[in-house]
């Protein structure tokens, strides 16, 4: 989703909620003006909560260049989100797909390749159906490293 659509639904969902309470607040007899003073922050508020990201969202940011305890926490994190993506297909899909996507197109674009489908042949079946197959599912530990694997030769 572009940043556009992204905040042109949230300024739908604020205007909405704004005008909600708007109209709640004139049934129950306030005058309209103060309706309007109290649903305006109501609204902003609502713009600015649909724009934060979620709290589950993964700040996904390059290894350290050396080794430390926090590497192994970011390993153990990265492994846990992926343990929760294999329970949850949207997550999955939401998540985690998108990135492996990118990752792909990024390096087939370094061999000179425009698109997946035509990609098709360098990453094999099994990798190609993963990133394109909308009921692909998170693959086990082995197959998800075989994929990761294939995409690092290409």
């Amino acid at each position: 989703m572009t940043p556009l659509v992204g905040l042109l639904k949230a300024a739908l969902l604020a205007l909405a909620v704004g005008a909600v309470a708007g109209f709640g607040l004139v049934r129950l007899g306030a005058p309209v003006e103060w309706a309007v003073v109290v649903a305006l922050p109501v609204a902003a508020l609502v713009l600015l909560l649909a724009r934060l990201p979620r709290a589950t969202d993964i700040a996904w940011s390059p290894l350290p260049a050396h080794s430390s305890g926090a590497t192994s926490v970011v390993a153990s994190t990265l492994a846990s989100r992926l343990d929760e993506a294999s329970r949850d297909h949207d997550r999955f899909t939401s998540r985690v797909r998108p990135r492996l996507r990118a990752l792909a197109e990024a390096r087939l674009r370094q061999r000179g390749v425009a698109t997946l489908a035509e990609g098709r042949p360098l990453l094999g079946d099994t990798a190609y159906r993963l990133l394109t197959d909308p009921d692909a599912t998170m693959p086990n530990p082995r197959a998800l490293a075989e994929v990761l694997d294939r995409l690092e030769d290409l």
